[in-house]
Order: C-alpha cells, then sequence, then structure tokens
C-alpha cells in the first residue's frame, strides 16, 4: 500500500500547496460575534464576499465556499473517485457539493431554453410536413344505401330517445 506521505512526495511542491490549500486555516483568528475582547474566535477562512457573513450555526467549523467537487480538476487526488486529499476538511453541506450531489452543468439556462425550442420547432416542422404531404386513400370511402343504413340501424328516434329505467 503506498501511504500519503509517498505520494506527497512525489508530487511536484507547487502542486502540494495547492492542492492542500483549502485545508489549511488562517494564521489570525476571526472573530465571530461582539466586540473582539469578549467574541470567541475561530479559524475560519476570510473568503467571504462583501456584505456575507460568517454563519453563527458553524460555531468554529470553517465555511467553506460552495463549490461543487465536480468542477475540480479529475486527477491527482488522493481519492479520486470524489476528488478529494486524505485528511481534507468537509464541507458543511457535503451531500449537495460532493460528486454523487446534483450535476453541475456547463450550460446556461437560456442556452437549454434556446436548444429546446429549435428541437421542439423541428418536431413541429417535420410533423406539418409529413401531415400536409400524406397521400390520399387509396379505395373509395365505402357508402351504404337508404341514407347510411339508417332505417335499418333503427332510425334517429333510437339516438336520440333516452332509456327507460325500471324504479323497483
Amino acid at each position: 500500500m503506498i501511504r500519503p506521505a509517498m505520494l506527497r512526495a512525489a508530487l511536484p511542491r507547487r502542486a502540494i500547496a495547492t492542492r492542500f490549500a483549502s485545508t489549511i486555516a488562517p494564521a489570525s483568528p476571526v472573530t465571530t460575534s461582539g466586540t473582539p475582547d469578549v467574541a470567541e474566535t475561530s479559524y475560519i477562512p476570510q473568503r467571504l464576499s462583501p456584505g456575507e457573513e460568517i454563519d453563527p450555526q458553524l460555531n468554529g467549523y470553517p465555511q467553506l465556499p460552495n463549490i461543487s467537487n465536480q468542477q475540480r480538476e479529475p486527477f491527482g487526488w488522493w481519492d479520486r473517485q470524489e476528488r478529494k486529499n486524505f485528511g481534507e476538511v468537509m464541507h458543511e453541506s457535503e451531500d449537495v457539493i460532493g460528486m454523487w450531489g446534483p450535476d453541475v452543468h456547463k450550460t446556461s439556462p437560456w442556452s437549454a431554453l434556446f436548444q429546446l425550442s429549435v428541437a421542439f420547432s423541428l418536431i413541429g416542422v417535420a410533423s406539418y410536413a409529413l401531415i400536409s404531404s400524406r397521400l390520399e386513400r387509396p379505395v373509395a370511402q365505402r357508402t351504404y344505401p337508404f341514407n347510411g343504413l339508417e332505417k335499418e340501424l333503427g332510425g334517429k328516434e333510437v339516438a336520440a330517445r333516452p332509456e327507460e329505467v325500471d324504479e323497483e
């Protein structure tokens, strides 16, 4: 069995630094609430966008960015299937942003809508072309004597007469 230390030794130093950058905590503590002298401190990375606050429910757990593991490069990970390294901090929403979560699509919604509308319009044009170029029936339609067998089938009175119901 190959040990992780041996794998790290085989990789160039630059690759190790970029692979493990997400698991390394910053050197300076960040206050979570209140004034700096009273507040608890935690090692949460300061990758927050302006206006975004530190999540108080994490209680000191690192607030990692919401980037799917599917967007990571596929090679060079300790766990190839999940695209993770040994000992890497697990994200709080691992079930959503992991490899088994919902797929990340590279197609924008507007492009997908355009492609679907083109596909459905092509189906409609093809259907119209087939229906309009349909050949006539090769035989004449059958005709019956006496106004289409009206007398033999009981006449119009039978079709218009409501059913009689026994009320017993």
